[in-house]
C-alpha cells in the first residue's frame, strides 16, 4: 500500500511535492523553537543580577540549523525572528540582526560542503564568527554611545554560547531531528532539501 499524505486522501493527489511541504514544516518549527527561545528569556526567572550572562541561544539554534539544513533558516525567517528579539528585549533595532545576519551568511558557506564535518571543528568553526559578532556588536554600541557591558562579561557570555553548542547540536539531533542532508535528500532542482 503506497503511503498517502493527508492532501491526497482530501483532494486525490498532493498539491505541493512532499520534499516542499517538509521544508516549509521544519521552518515552521524554526519559528516555533526561536518563539519559545525568546519566550523564556522573557519569563522573570530570577530577580537577582548574575554575573555570568546566559548563553545566547537563539543564535546557536540558528546556527546549527544553517550548519546543518540551510534552506530550513532561510535569511528572511532569520531577520524576522532576530527583529522580533530585538524589539522584545528593548535593544538597538536591526543592529545585531545586521551584524548576525553576516556571521550566520559565513557559517552557511562553510556548510556547503558536501563532507561531514567533525563535532569539535564545527565547535571552532561556529565560536569564531560569534565572537567576532559579539565584539563587532558592542564596538559598535560603544560608537553610538549605547551602554553595554564590560568586556570580561563579553567573553564570559561568548564561552557560554561556546558550551551551549554542543547541547543545541543534540537538541537539534535527537529531538527535533534535523540532521545534515544526504545525497539522496534533494528536490526537483537537483538542491539538498
Amino acid at each position: 500500500m503506497k503511503f498517502q499524505y493527508p492532501l491526497e486522501k482530501l483532494w486525490g493527489r498532493a498539491m505541493v511535492d512532499p520534499i516542499t511541504t517538509r521544508r516549509f514544516g521544519f521552518r515552521c518549527v524554526f519559528f516555533g523553537l526561536c518563539a519559545a527561545i525568546i519566550f523564556l528569556k522573557m519569563l522573570p526567572l530570577s530577580t537577582i543580577p548574575r554575573s555570568v550572562p546566559g548563553p545566547e541561544l537563539l543564535c546557536c539554534l540558528t546556527v546549527v540549523w544553517i550548519m546543518r539544513r540551510p534552506r530550513w533558516a532561510p535569511v528572511g525567517l532569520i531577520v524576522l525572528v532576530h527583529l522580533i528579539a530585538d524589539i522584545l528585549f528593548l535593544r538597538p533595532i536591526g543592529l545585531w540582526p545586521a551584524i548576525s545576519l553576516l556571521g550566520y551568511e559565513y557559517l552557511r558557506r562553510k556548510a556547503a560542503g558536501p563532507t561531514e564535518i567533525a563535532l569539535p571543528l564545527e565547535v571552532g568553526i561556529a565560536a569564531a564568527p560569534f565572537a567576532v559578532m559579539v565584539l563587532a556588536n558592542a564596538l559598535l554600541q560603544f560608537v553610538f554611545g549605547v551602554g553595554q557591558p564590560t568586556f570580561l562579561t563579553l567573553i564570559y557570555h561568548v564561552i557560554v554560547t561556546v558550551i551551549a553548542y554542543p547541547l543545541m547540536i543534540a537538541f537539534s539531533h535527537f529531538v527535533v531531528r534535523v540532521r545534515r542532508a544526504r545525497p539522496t535528500d534533494v528536490d526537483g532542482s537537483g538542491i539538498a532539501a
